[in-house]
């Protein structure tokens, strides 16, 4: 008997879930005056699950939340599915802070160690919490410049990617041209977490900084520049030869002369390699895998390492096979010869075995 009852003693506390956000579990939030506290959740999301498990089930995180909050638990699957576009969750785990009236108060997403967690529902049961601010100025009518640029983060931040991405179109078009090329806008166009949403290949973000990257360059620093114009030119090759471009845009010629035009602008000094690359890029949105592979076979061999790593979308393309197009080892070869990638040698050498078997 004392052993059941300290083996039950060292057993972790959890966290006290409901399952709906009911009228009834509102008004008790209300009368009790604390916060919900919602864990948006689906079955397939290994975040989640190790929320659940490792965060959750800590004695000092249970017994503060069960005393804290009223906490609330969703399969945004099943239950939870209304309340997904209510609260704009399009990530897995988000968290919200709602008050008595369904509201929301904070909101943050993601998998996160418990001090962590911890940091950011201290943030949240603040009143004067940046989500709680922003949303408010913004109800209001607030559109200034400031708050649209640090708004566009904070939805970001959240996962609210379509709002962001709404909110941001909105802020672009009330800036001058010599504003959107300052550094406190660089976040919509620069290599960072926003601009993985707000500078999507094929983007009008994308093709702005491309017609004007010597004001972006006065503002933000030439080589800062010219190596997020690289990383795009090499997106859009990858992504066609990978279908993934075509799947968003339909093929015009008109595009990918405008991309050459845009390359031979830079100053770039592989930009010979990048035309190479759009003709490859247009060759895929033609349908025409022999020419990209004859175009690989003939130059991937001289390409920068950076440069060389379309090789892979290439295999992707071509599906490891060189049935087809014999000129695929040749290309193969190139690589095998010539890159200090290891990885992209033994996929090189795969295709080459393959072929022989």
């Amino acid at each position: 008997m004392l052993a059941v009852a300290a083996g039950a003693t060292a057993q972790n506390r959890q966290i006290i879930f409901e399952h709906d956000i009911s009228p009834q579990l509102l008004a008790q939030a209300k009368q009790q005056n604390k916060l919900v506290f919602v864990d948006c959740y689906t079955v397939w999301c290994g975040p989640c699950k190790e929320m659940a498990r490792t965060v959750f089930t800590q004695d000092s995180v249970a017994d503060f939340f069960n005393a804290s909050f009223i906490n609330v638990k969703l399969d945004m699957e099943k239950e939870g599915k209304d309340k997904a576009g209510k609260y704009r969750v399009e990530a897995y785990p988000s968290f919200l802070l709602l008050d008595g009236d369904g509201n929301l108060v904070y909101k943050f997403v993601g998998g996160m160690a418990s001090n962590e967690f911890m940091a950011k529902i201290r943030e949240g049961v603040n009143p004067k919490n940046k989500v709680a601010v922003y949303n408010r100025m913004y109800a209001e009518g607030n559109r200034s410049k400031e708050l649209l640029r640090e708004y566009v983060k904070m939805k970001l931040e959240m996962m609210e990617i379509k709002g962001g991405q709404q909110i941001a179109a909105d802020y672009f078009d009330m800036l001058l041209p010599e504003e959107r090329v300052k550094q406190e806008n660089w976040y919509m166009f620069g290599d960072n977490r926003y601009a993985l949403y707000l500078s999507n290949i094929g983007s009008r973000n994308v093709s702005y900084l491309a017609d004007n990257w010597r004001a972006f360059a006065a503002s933000n620093g030439k080589e800062v520049v010219e190596a997020k114009l690289a990383l795009n030119f090499r997106k859009l090759a990858n992504y066609c030869l990978e279908g993934y471009y075509f799947k968003q845009h339909a093929y015009s010629p008109a595009d990918f002369a405008n991309y050459r035009r845009q390359i031979n602008d830079t100053e770039l000094p592989d930009k010979d390699q990048f035309a190479i690359l759009i003709n490859m890029a247009e060759a895929a949105g033609q349908k025409d895998t022999a020419r990209v592979t004859d175009l690989m076979a003939d130059h991937v061999g001289h390409f920068s390492p950076d440069n060389q790593k379309i090789f892979l979308s290439y295999l992707t393309m071509i599906h490891f096979s060189s049935e087809r197009f014999p000129r695929a080892l040749e290309a193969a070869e190139q690589i095998i010869q010539t890159s200090k990638n290891t990885g992209m040698v033994q996929l090189a050498m795969h295709v080459k075995k393959k072929a022989h078997s």
